[in-house]
């Protein structure tokens, strides 16, 4: 054996232990991701079942986790797929399609789950003797078709009760806290109209450098491709594909990559035979007709005798006003009826070709020795008028084949489209985000400036902007605060900086596989047409058999013996026994005889025994001629009628694969807008906040040196001396550059530390420090003393607390109202009551002090 089938199986093995792992530690994506990249690299056809049952194992425990009924059955649809490509013992296709059936009350999925579990039952049966756990399958499954079987026979309504969608509170974004609000508020009321439009540039290389310390190298990575890809292709979205994953930037061509990659789409072999929907320009003559019956008879006549004036009827629209009419109430009711239908039918897309033409081919004017080429001159084959010339046997006919036709196919996928709006809905953008030239700023939407934005931006392209974006935008109102504190409390959406592949990839994948089993019931309703048009062909081939016997009857010598059409059948079977070449074959028009001689009512399509078959037509070839024609004309009807349903059906099939691919497609979109929005404005929060906290602290320490100046008088003017410095005078002076570019006077704290770590940490400040430790050129042992401290409160509020006589007294910035702290250790534990933070600490020369 070739060793590279050890190989492969070896890997296979690797890979499915390192998915089933990802699976058990909880992360069903990563695992996701490792099957279908065996998916993509050797095809899913080719790749074992254990991967088919891994993955569909992780959609049912999808389906089973889900919250929203729209999601669960997402996940259940999906999970029937890998369950049946896999060809093990189990029941979890059959429990998977049953749950369904129960959800929408579904006589599809019934039907389904009873034949699956019928399926694997008989499997099950060719195996022998049972294991317990077989035998604990055995009986879910028979559990599984009686109680489908029974549902059917009781009836199903098709119909569910779904609850409107609602937005997840969890999901949309939610205005932070009003304290944080009013003062961001504030202070951009107080801001510059240039200083409003410099803030709306956000810094490339500022955010490169936020995102690094917040995320480290894999954020940076992120980031660096979500630029590179903006300034390559000009384009916040693009569509991904996940099993691949490659990107496209045109939806076209990604609908195709899906459909000839990935199976989005059933791969016949020949485009021979696929029902095509009626097109508008067919679908405006139905409408627009008075569908009124004409008298056939007297078109008839008008046509053998006045064929030139025929031909200068007058269509519009499909449908002249100058054939005879004929006063038919029954047939006039027929007609509004088929009008009717066929409108339904069209606007529901189940509306075929091939059906509009056999409606208009019955041969009722062929009674009346009107050929076809003179109805084609009369201008009568564009058009559905002709039906207007067929009696109640025609109508009621095509009336009742329209009727059999269902306009919609309860197989639940409303409830994906349903779920796809539900994720899609939180990824929507309104936002435009430019950049200049020189991609060096992200330039924010510049009606952020002028109020909110209503409409969705769904194009997402970036123009490079040569000029000043904002040079003709006069701000207005502070919509642009709102913007920048909405953003989620829980976030359950994608976020920043997860691989855009990992979004959505779960329920991306169980759609496609929902694609899959669509296009495979697609694929067998497309069998069995084929087979009845196999049927309907050898039927030809027996009639027009009969047909040329009545010929050689015609011309035979007087007295030759008629073969019946029985045995001549009979005979032509023998001959044809052997041939097992492509359908239709011999075998297939043994088949078609035996059930023409039987007088079946249906076909049997029972092509299990050859031989007594044959015994069977040789028993019957003294059938008359009559009873065997009858008998053809029965079952070709039959089959037309089959072969017409069929393609509503596949239309119907097709219909709701359309529309999965359509959500997929949907959900394939990813907008880099999105994936970095809420991390901007956690970098737009964090600039404001710091030019904020700078005008907060530059007007905290102003008032500080107010305040010590005056008290600095008032003890010169009581001492009489004026020669005494204080250190703090300068450094309250240098405050607002100190704060910027030296770590020596500021403290970072995360803002949510608890009462025990403001404790620690405030009682572990130094109370004097060696300045010379932290500055060249200072003398040795040059201690500063810890004299005053600004801290942040719990609302954001700014206090001051400063030594004065021996002891700590507070401040608060509103109105300077001092009170007494007391000691060091009064200080440590106001601030651990209070919560402050202590942020900016102020020093003096002990030397100075003991001045």
């Amino acid at each position: 054996m070739d060793p590279s089938f050890f190989e492969s199986a070896e890997e296979d093995s690797r890979l499915e232990k390192i998915a089933q792992d990802h699976f058990a530690q909880g992360n069903h994506i990563k695992a996701l991701e490792v099957i279908e990249d065996a998916f993509s690299k050797r095809g899913k056809e080719d790749v074992p079942g254990m991967f088919h049952l891994l993955q569909g194992s992780i959609l049912y425990h999808l389906a089973k986790r889900a919250k929203k009924s729209d999601v669960t059955f997402a996940f259940l649809l999906g999970c029937v797929e890998p369950f049946t490509d896999d060809f093990g013992l189990h029941a979890f296709s059959a429990c998977a399609l049953f749950e369904m059936a129960k959800q929408l009350d579904s006589e599809l999925y019934y039907k389904k789950a009873e034949k699956d579990a019928e399926l694997r039952l008989s499997l099950l049966e060719s195996c022998g003797e049972l294991d317990s756990a077989d035998l604990e399958t055995q009986r879910t499954l028979t559990n599984i078709s009686n109680e489908a079987e029974l549902k059917i026979l009781q009836g199903c309504t098709g119909k569910i009760s779904v609850p409107a969608l609602e937005e997840s509170k969890e999901a949309r974004g939610m205005i932070r806290s009003d304290a944080e609000g009013k003062r961001l508020r504030s202070h951009w009321a107080s801001m510059s109209v240039e200083a409003k439009k410099n803030f709306m540039k956000a810094s490339v290389s500022k955010l490169r450098g936020y995102v690094e310390r917040l995320y480290g190298e894999e954020g940076k990575k992120a980031l660096e491709e979500v630029l590179d890809s903006t300034r390559t292709n000009k384009k916040w979205r693009f569509w991904m594909c996940r099993t691949c994953p490659r990107k496209f930037f045109y939806v076209k061509k990604f609908r195709n990559h899906l459909e000839q990659e990935h199976g989005a789409k059933f791969k016949r072999a020949t485009a021979k035979n696929m029902p095509q929907v009626v097109n508008e320009a067919w679908a405006a003559m139905i409408l627009a007709g008075g569908w009124e019956p004409v008298d056939a008879v007297a078109a008839a006549a008008m046509i053998k005798t006045r064929l030139e004036s025929v031909k200068e009827f007058v269509y519009e629209e499909g449908w002249s006003k100058d054939w005879p009419l004929a006063e038919d109430e029954e047939r006039t009711n027929l007609l509004k009826q088929i009008q009717y239908l066929l409108v339904l039918l069209w606007e529901s897309k189940v509306l075929s070709f091939t059906t509009l033409e056999w409606m208009m081919e019955l041969p009722i004017l062929a009674r009346f020795e009107v050929t076809e080429s003179l109805i084609t001159e009369c201008g009568l084959v564009g058009t559905p008028q002709r039906i207007c010339f067929w009696d109640c046997h025609e109508l009621k006919r095509i009336r009742d084949l329209l009727k059999l036709i269902k306009f919609e196919r309860d197989d639940g996928t409303d409830l994906v489209c349903r779920a796809v709006e539900r994720l899609c809905g939180r990824t929507g953008v309104k936002e435009k985000i430019e950049f200049d030239e020189q991609f060096s700023f992200m330039l924010l939407d510049k009606r952020l400036l002028r109020g909110k934005i209503d409409p969705f931006d769904d194009e997402g392209t970036i123009d490079a902007c040569k000029h000043d974006y904002y040079a003709k935008t006069q701000p207005q109102g502070d919509d642009i605060i709102t913007w920048l504190l909405d953003y989620p409390l829980i976030d359950g959406s994608f976020e920043f900086p997860r691989s855009a592949r990992a979004h959505n990839l779960d329920i991306w994948v169980a759609i496609l596989r929902a694609i899959h089993y669509t296009c495979r019931d697609w694929g067998t309703k497309y069998g069995r047409k084929f087979e009845n048009l196999c049927y309907d062909k050898v039927l030809t081939d027996a009639k027009n058999l009969c047909t040329s016997e009545d010929e050689r009857r015609r011309i035979a010598p007087e007295g030759e013996a008629n073969v019946a059409y029985a045995s001549l059948l009979g005979d032509r079977c023998e001959e044809l026994k052997t041939d097992n070449g492509d359908p239709p074959n011999g075998r297939n028009f043994v088949f078609a005889v035996r059930d023409v001689l039987e007088r079946a009512p249906d076909p049997t399509f029972d092509f299990d025994d050859l031989e007594a078959s044959l015994d069977l037509i040789h028993g019957l070839k003294d059938l008359s001629d009559g009873t065997v024609l009858e008998s053809i004309d029965h079952l070709k009807s039959v089959v037309t009628d089959k072969v017409l349903l069929a393609d509503s059906k596949i239309l119907l099939v097709e219909k709701s694969r359309i529309s999965l691919l359509n959500e997929l497609t949907r959900l394939s979109a990813f907008d880099y807008r999105s994936y970095i929005r809420n991390l901007l404005k956690r970098f737009m929060r964090d600039e404001l906040n710091e030019i904020v906290k700078m005008d907060v602290l530059a007007k905290v320490a102003a008032a500080e040196a107010d305040l010590l100046s005056s008290e600095k008088q008032e003890k010169e003017k009581k001492s009489g001396s004026k020669n005494k410095k204080r250190g703090v005078i300068k450094v309250v002076e240098d405050l607002y550059y100190a704060i910027c570019f030296s770590d020596f006077f500021v403290l970072k704290w995360e803002k949510n530390e608890t009462e025990k770590e403001i404790h620690e940490t405030t009682k572990a400040l130094d109370w004097e420090i060696d300045i010379s430790r932290l500055y060249e050129g200072v003398e040795p042992n040059t201690t500063y003393r810890l004299v005053s401290m600004v801290g942040c409160g719990e609302e954001e509020e700014y206090i001051c607390l400063s030594f004065k006589k021996n002891r700590w007294v507070s401040y608060r910035h509103e109105a300077l109202a001092k009170k007494a702290v007391g000691g060091w250790k009064n200080v440590v534990r106001f601030c651990e009551k209070m919560k402050v933070r202590p942020e900016i600490l102020f020093y003096e020369a002990v030397t100075k002090l003991n001045q």
